[in-house]
């Protein structure tokens, strides 16, 4: 991460969900390691949080290294741009939080799995952390 900080609280934001989206992408995918048996339509649908999460990985990549080509000068129009990304990225990992602790109360292989279990809880964890920085950071709520 960059640490912005100050005037650049976009940029922060933006760098916390570079990180985050990273995160979430080898999350997405550790829980279907863990898990003996998990069943497949939850292994589907944690494949395609993944691949959603390394696209926003990749989407903020992109932002950050604008920014630092154009030596921080940021437009208004680029400005809502990145904000509206940070936005989606916290939905998004609102969305997996969710998902994660349906995971939790549905799936008999996750119930039957401690570690499985206990893994998830601080994978949801970490998703309601970003939500909750980048929510902060940039002064907007549910």
């Amino acid at each position: 991460m960059q640490y912005y900080y100050g005037e650049q609280n976009i940029l922060r934001a933006l760098d916390e969900a570079q990180f985050w989206k990273l995160q979430e992408t080898e999350h997405a995918g550790l829980v279907v390691l863990i898990t003996p048996g998990l069943e497949p339509d939850y292994v589907q649908k944690l494949k395609q949080f993944g691949i959603e999460f390394s696209h926003m990985h990749a989407e903020t990549t992109k932002y950050i290294m604008s920014i630092t080509r154009s030596k921080g000068m940021v437009n208004r129009e680029l400005k809502m741009q990145m904000l509206s990304l940070v936005k989606q990225c916290v939905e998004q990992s609102q969305s997996f939080a969710e998902f994660l602790t349906a995971l939790l109360e549905n799936s008999h292989a996750v119930q039957t799995s401690p570690q499985s279990q206990e893994v998830i809880r601080h994978i949801v964890r970490e998703a309601q952390y970003f939500v909750g920085i980048d929510q902060l950071i940039l002064g907007f709520g549910n």
